[in-house]
């Protein structure tokens, strides 16, 4: 899909349960993987934001829904996508696919407020706003 990022993870062994099953929080760790490569194709890097712009992106809503389980060593794929951005929110879609595959295994988004260095709001600038949306974002 147009505007989307793939980014492929390995299910290692610490993120399953007792069940050898990859434990629900997980999926998190790998949405966060997905947007911040998302970020990075669009040349708005976390690094660059944090350390030179000074605005951060802290999560402020999240949701996931799992549709069947994964396991250690599983090749999978995290397809993710810039849905909203608004003044000063960005919002995320997730879909985990096994590698090659089509099949949806989990999905969710991720809401984020853009704060400054001291955690207040701040409006998002016209040419970061400008790049998050090439890939087809709106409001």
């Amino acid at each position: 899909m147009e505007g989307e990022t793939r980014t492929v993870v390995r299910v290692r062994y610490p993120e399953t349960d007792r069940m050898g099953v990859v434990y629900h929080a997980n999926y998190l760790v790998w949405f966060e993987l997905g947007r911040t490569e998302l970020m990075r194709e669009r040349g708005c890097s976390y690094a660059e934001l944090e350390d030179r712009r000074k605005i951060f992106f802290p999560v402020v809503k999240a949701g996931a829904t799992y549709r069947r389980p994964v396991h250690y060593d599983d090749e999978l794929e995290v397809l993710t996508r810039l849905t909203a951005v608004g003044g000063a929110r960005v919002k995320f879609a997730y879909r985990v696919v096994p590698r090659g595959g089509d099949e949806t295994v989990a999905q969710g988004f991720t809401e984020h407020a853009a704060v400054g260095q001291h955690g207040k709001p701040v409006r998002l600038p016209g040419d970061l706003r400008a790049r998050l949306q090439q890939g087809g974002a709106g409001r």
